[in-house]
């Protein structure tokens, strides 16, 4: 296939037993990626993708070198990226396993590069009304359908990270209207569309943000296996997602 769509997956789906034809490194003028350049089999297809955490998960999310990521993926021909995350679930009825595709965010990191213009460069004003794409949205929605998985929308809360969440932290995202919380979609969206690339999220929540659990706690355990659940189903939504965007030509 022609490389238009590239994917960033996290730790969850990049500790999954994917099909990698080829690794190959992209040099970047900011840096090292992640991951070198690695072609995955999806659907009988070749995938472009670089593994956010890097191979075994070292990379906290405050850490990630996202410009470089970004920079490797346009470089190697991709249009369009999707972000593979995990996510928090704060929104009423919203349950860890669940899939979410968000179509709006509110950045509360700090300290880490969101731009590619340097000292001295002209400042970029991109518009980011709309953070996500809504073709590529409306594409893993109609994936979803077609695997009869229901999806959340709403906003996307980005914290710092690693850490996760006080209890009173998720209330003040609640009231700002968050619906889930994560760690990574920013600069990631940011970058994406300074660069030009089309950029959305397919995310599984895999616990209950702080102080919405039944339990009143996170529980670890618990965590993990809504995890393996959570990938688990968008590996299968990519096997439907990745012809849908290869005859869609995004």
């Amino acid at each position: 296939m022609t490389e238009t769509i590239g994917l960033i997956i996290g730790s969850g789906l990049a500790g999954c037993a994917l099909e990698i034809a080829r690794e190959r490194a992209q040099p970047t003028p900011f840096g090292p990626a992640s991951s070198p350049l690695l072609d995955v089999r999806i659907a009988g297809r070749e995938v472009l993708c670089i593994a956010r955490h890097g191979h075994g998960g070292t990379i906290a999310p405050h850490a990630v070198n996202y410009r470089a990521n970004l920079w490797a993926l346009r470089e190697a021909g991709a249009t369009a990226c999707l972000g593979i995350n995990v996510v928090g679930a704060i929104a009423a009825g919203f349950e860890p396993g669940d899939l979410a595709v968000p179509d709006q965010l509110i950045d509360y990191t700090w300290g880490r590069v969101g731009t590619f213009a340097g000292s001295g460069e002209p400042v970029v004003h991109i518009d980011l009304t709309e953070p996500f794409d809504p073709e590529l949205r409306g594409l893993i929605a109609t994936a979803a359908a077609q695997r009869a998985f229901s999806i959340r929308r709403g906003t996307y809360g980005v914290t710092q990270g690693p850490r996760l969440e006080t209890a009173a932290e998720i209330d003040r995202l609640e009231r700002d209207g968050c619906a889930m919380v994560g760690m990574t979609a920013m600069p990631e969206a940011a970058l994406a569309r300074e660069l030009g690339i089309r950029y959305a999220v397919c995310a599984a929540a895999v616990n209950y943000a702080a102080g919405r659990s039944p339990t009143g706690r996170t529980i670890h355990a618990e965590l993990e296996r809504y995890l393996t659940l959570g990938m688990k189903r968008i590996f299968e939504l990519l096997e439907t997602l990745i012809p849908l965007l290869d005859d869609a030509k995004v």
